[in-house]
């Protein structure tokens, strides 16, 4: 059960995307309102994810990895398909998956962009989302790992 668990939370951001972005086509109405709850929520879900894989009893490099493994998967499809890839040549389905992936934190990915500059680069701000997530995974990995050495 519990491998489960952890595969369905490394998951959990492409196939919530993929559900997202099929929504977003058939509900037309759903607001941007919606969208920043489903982030903030998408936050909180990631930080309580990157705590599940630091309470794996394997080594602790190992089980962050782990965890990310599909972002890294998905952010390297992302780099190759919308930096290495002429648009002629690009592979939609590749370039769909790995967008579908950082789909929750593309609204905070664009409000940190449009901090810093006036003109939106898509590649930009969904590398942004990238690193979102990761630090996000980051803090909650490092939170549980700290707070298991203070309960030991």
């Amino acid at each position: 059960m519990n491998k489960n668990k952890h595969l369905l939370i490394v998951l959990a951001p492409l196939l919530s995307g993929w559900l997202l972005n099929t929504l977003i086509i058939y509900l037309p109405f759903f607001g941007s309102i919606s969208m920043w709850i489903l982030n903030l929520a998408f936050v909180l879900f990631w930080f309580w994810g990157g705590r599940q894989f630091a309470k794996l009893s394997i080594k602790k490099v190992y089980s962050y990895l782990l965890g990310n493994v599909v972002w890294l998967v998905s952010f390297l499809l992302f780099i190759w398909q919308f930096i290495f890839v002429d648009e002629a040549f690009r592979n939609i389905a590749l370039a769909g998956l790995s967008q579908y992936y950082v789909l929750f934190t593309l609204i905070i990915g664009t409000q940190i962009h449009l901090s810093y500059s006036t003109q939106i680069n898509t590649t930009d701000v969904v590398i942004i989302s990238y690193i979102v997530m990761l630090v996000v995974f980051t803090l909650g990995f490092i939170y549980q790992a700290v707070r298991g050495k203070k309960s030991s």
